[in-house]
């Protein structure tokens, strides 16, 4: 995990640069894995209900929560809202991918 990661002032060339976003890219997509997993996970805690695997206020909670993280950093909370917006509809749509496939192999 992101052992060799330097400061972004630290670095001597455009190619070092590159080689610590990649580093760092890397650690965000195995993090992003991290968190599906839970998504995965939490299916069995949720019924077969679309408006309880969607779960509006929970979604939009996230979604402004993070905006306002990432704007705390600096950050375009715009863009981070756009982001987490995607993620989230991406992992509602593995919840209920997962959700129909239990309930096949169950009748």
């Amino acid at each position: 995990m992101m052992t060799n990661l330097k400061k972004a002032g630290e670095c001597n060339s455009i190619d070092e640069i590159r080689h610590q976003i990649d580093l760092v890219d890397a650690e965000l997509v195995r993090l992003f894995a991290k968190r599906t997993d839970y998504v995965k996970e939490i299916t069995k805690f949720k019924s077969n209900n679309p408006d309880e695997i969607i779960a509006e206020e929970r979604k939009q909670y996230v979604i402004k929560q993070r905006s306002e993280w990432a704007e705390q950093l600096g950050l375009d909370k715009r863009v981070y809202a756009h982001l987490f917006k995607t993620l989230i509809e991406h992992n509602i749509s593995i919840e209920f991918d997962l959700l129909k496939k239990e309930q096949e192999i169950t009748h």
